[in-house]
């Protein structure tokens, strides 16, 4: 899924909404002490209360809220030959006319967690089923966008795993009967604010369900529960943004070698920029060995040198079919989003002006980072003194 498609989504999501509609709700609380479902309950949403629905779209946002590989990955499933696996139960769960055969699926699921149960606390597993609506532009080019104009339609579930938590003993008052009382150690919270893990079946792409894939959600950046994703989801996650960046990177080290110039450095960003505009509205932009050949030759880097790509390639990912994406290894163009950092400064700075920079020694030969400057700079308010050098 590309991320415009999942902010239109979460944009929706909401009271009221016309274009995404959340229906029946199946939630499941399971003790980790003994890992018995002491409780099931299906509800539609409709059926609650303002605050309680204002509650749960909150907590099916996050689900589909954070950074692509970041927070959120879409993963391909495995063992799909096995009878058991989660991506058959997932599609009986969605597509079946029979209410307690989706039932039956689901729990096969929450069965698998019970199996793999790797969270601290009591959980409650919420799925909801929703549909979402996808408005196709009128073909009147002054026209504004058709909402209503429902050309796509997508049918999804979304599990969400939240952690029960236990007040502390207090003292609270009783508004019903007017009178203090001590709080029930028995009166569960369940902590909708801060799901631990969650996905969405299926993804959504050009258009279509894609059955084949699942997003799953991580409460950390760039952390994933491995449990979850293969022994619950059956599925498998390919790489984090974090780590695509960091092979990126050191493929590109192995290339031009330990040093770089900051201009050449910024001249292979502003490249890789180039190449993304190439990429139609709607597709995910991504870089194959190929483009990274032409953006190194087109920054300037010596054909000696881009012949080790390749090698390269075979040493971080061990092939060379690796597509990155751009916004895994592209620093944001419009902010100071590169950082400069010693063991006494740290310093941010916009991508475009790296050609600003140079590490140069002084008269006395230490190490110096002398940065081109437009206008004088203040620290704490006071300009600072200019010297010659």
């Amino acid at each position: 899924m590309i991320k415009k498609d999942l902010a239109d989504m979460r944009k929706h999501m909401k009271l009221g909404s016309i274009m995404l509609q959340l229906n029946d709700l199946y939630s499941i609380y399971l003790k980790k002490d003994n890992l018995e479902i002491i409780h099931k309950e299906v509800k539609n949403m409709n059926m609650l209360d303002e605050e309680s629905q204002e509650l749960y779209i909150k907590n099916f946002k996050k689900i589909l809220g954070g950074a692509l590989d970041t927070k959120l990955f879409q993963l391909d499933f495995s063992n799909t030959d096995f009878d058991d696996n989660s991506q058959k139960f997932l599609h009986i769960a969605l597509e079946s006319e029979d209410k307690d055969e989706r039932l039956m699926a689901l729990d096969a699921i929450v069965n698998k967690l019970a199996n793999n149960y790797k969270y601290e606390n009591d959980i409650v597993i919420t799925f909801v089923y929703g549909e979402y609506w996808k408005g196709a532009k009128k073909r009147n080019i002054e026209a504004d966008e058709a909402e209503d104009d429902n050309v796509y339609s997508f049918k999804f579930i979304i599990g969400s795993i939240n952690k029960v938590e236990y007040p502390k003993k207090a003292i609270q008052f009783d508004y019903i009967n007017r009178e203090f009382r001590t709080n029930s150690s028995l009166d569960a919270i369940i902590n909708l604010n801060s799901p631990m893990d969650g996905f969405m079946f299926p993804c959504f792409n050009n258009n279509y369900s894609d059955v084949n894939h699942v997003m799953y959600y991580s409460s950390k950046n760039n952390e994933v529960n491995l449990s979850f994703i293969e022994d619950v989801l059956n599925a498998t996650i390919k790489i984090t943004a974090a780590e695509e960046k960091n092979c990126f990177n050191a493929i590109i080290k192995e290339v031009v070698g330990d040093a770089i110039e900051p201009e050449t450095m910024q001249t292979i960003y502003e490249n890789i920029a180039i190449k993304a505009e190439d990429i139609e509205e709607g597709e995910e932009a991504l870089l194959s060995i190929r483009d990274v050949k032409s953006v190194l030759a087109s920054s300037g880097i010596e054909e000696e040198k881009i012949e080790k790509l390749e090698e390269a390639y075979e040493e971080t990912l061990g092939n060379t079919n690796f597509d990155f994406k751009v916004d895994n290894i592209l620093p944001d163009l419009k902010s100071k989003s590169v950082k400069i950092e010693s063991e006494k400064a740290s310093i941010s700075i916009a991508p475009g002006a790296l050609s600003k920079i140079k590490q140069i020694r002084n008269k006395q030969g230490k190490k110096c980072l002398l940065i081109e400057l437009d206008e004088d700079i203040e620290i704490n308010g006071f300009k600072i003194k200019g010297s010659e050098f």
